[in-house]
């Protein structure tokens, strides 16, 4: 698990603004997201704003949680993607 960053942001509609402390990378998307508690909040969706000043979306699982959040330092478990690497004999 690694810190993601700070929220900025909680709205009704369940969306997350986090200011990242992480390097953003596109490869972050589909993430998901826990408080402090190792409780999974929801999953990061996009990520918007200026490439020097970022901020990354996230969709709660439930709406109700938005009321919830208390500790505004969030985590995440990066996404284990497949590998897209050719197997293959040699070529002559």
């Amino acid at each position: 698990m690694r810190r993601l960053g700070f929220v900025e942001v909680v709205g009704k509609n369940g969306i997350l603004v986090v200011r990242p402390s992480v390097n953003v990378r596109e490869d972050l998307i589909g993430s998901l997201v826990y408080d402090s508690n190792l409780r999974r909040l929801g999953k990061i969706v996009d990520i918007i704003g200026r490439v020097d000043d970022p901020r990354i979306i996230v969709k709660l699982e439930s709406r109700d949680l938005a009321s919830t959040i208390r500790d505004y330092n969030v985590y995440y478990e990066p996404v284990k993607r497949k590998g897209t690497r050719k197997q293959g004999g040699e070529t002559q």
